[in-house]
């Protein structure tokens, strides 16, 4: 997938997103500012404004609440990220150092609270109540899909579908409310607006397994700490698959590895999903919910945004960053 293309085909709406959101960050004090203008001099693909706005265009024709929409996703997003980096203690992000690294753990978690409150502050300028409640969904969900995984680290009852459960919440909230709110905006049918959401669902859920893979993928040079969830004590779709292949004992081994936290756990982790083909199960678990993804907008009309709706989701399949 060309990214670049489709930020050529949003045209106006794409820079009309990305001046709501530096206007509404803007502050005269100067350390807000270097945080505010360090995040968005090394923000990544913007993956939720672009399916915002390729939503909008997707159910209608896009207008300023469309826009709105794509720039609170990215702002909920962004402060997402900014308190993950403090609570897994995270130097780098896309090959670059943390806010937290950068200037301090307090500055991250301040920014955040920051960007947070001006994406709530846009949508209550804004938007409508039903983008609100959208957007309010999500942040809930963001945070217990954390405070479960979190939860879940220290007892290790981590089951597939509970798996399922809290990737829903921590990736595809977002990317549900960053399209259904989209939808709304455009003042589409039901029936489209169901579509985007499940869309969204799906393809959230595809997101985040690809992420995961990505821990178990030294190969793929992703940026990404080889090892790094499962030192953390967080057990993945990876490993998950990896052990509904192996025996009861070889699964003892490596979860008691994983308690304990050994020196080697993660070469072991690394080591045991390879043997099991964790990698590949969850690969083809992917692939199906990319599936999923792309036959939920069979209901809509076909047009270039639905195209590329269609192309995110086959490149989420292959992506390495």
């Amino acid at each position: 997938m060309n990214i670049g293309q489709i930020t050529t085909d949003l045209g106006n709406d794409w820079s009309g997103y990305r001046n709501i959101m530096v206007s509404t960050l803007f502050n005269d004090n100067p350390l807000i500012t270097a945080v505010n203008n360090y995040l968005i001099e090394t923000g990544g693909k913007q993956l939720r404004p672009m399916l915002a706005l390729l939503s909008g265009g997707a159910c209608g024709e896009r207008n300023s609440k469309v826009l709105h929409c794509a720039a609170v996703a990215e702002m909920i997003h962004t402060a997402t990220l900014l308190h993950d980096d403090v609570t897994d203690d995270g130097n780098i992000r896309r090959g670059k150092p943390t806010v937290k690294a950068l200037f301090t753990p307090a500055a991250s978690v301040l920014s955040g609270d920051y960007w947070l409150a001006r994406a709530l502050y846009l949508l209550c300028s804004e938007c409508d109540s039903k983008i609100l409640e959208c957007f309010t969904t999500a942040v809930e969900y963001l945070a217990e899909g954390e405070m479960i995984q979190m939860d879940l680290s220290q007892t290790l009852k981590m089951t597939e579908e509970t798996y399922y459960g809290i990737i829903t919440k921590k990736t595809s909230s977002l990317f549900i409310a960053a399209t259904k709110g989209a939808a709304i905006a455009v003042n589409a049918p039901e029936e489209w607006i169901d579509a985007m959401a499940c869309y969204s669902l799906y393809l959230g859920q595809a997101f985040q397994i690809r992420d995961d893979i990505f821990d178990y993928s030294p190969s793929l040079h992703t940026g990404k700490a080889t090892g790094a969830d499962v030192r953390e004590r967080k057990i993945t779709l990876p490993l998950i698959c990896a052990m509904r292949e192996a025996t009861e004992q070889q699964t003892a081994i490596i979860m008691d590895k994983i308690a304990r936290q050994s020196t080697d756990v993660a070469e072991a982790a690394l080591d045991f999903v390879a043997k099991h083909n964790g990698v590949g199960s969850a690969q083809a678990q992917l692939a199906k919910r990319a599936e999923l993804a792309k036959e939920s907008l069979s209901p809509l009309p076909e047009t270039k945004e639905k195209r590329h709706l269609l192309e995110i989701a086959d490149y989420l399949c292959t992506r390495n960053s």
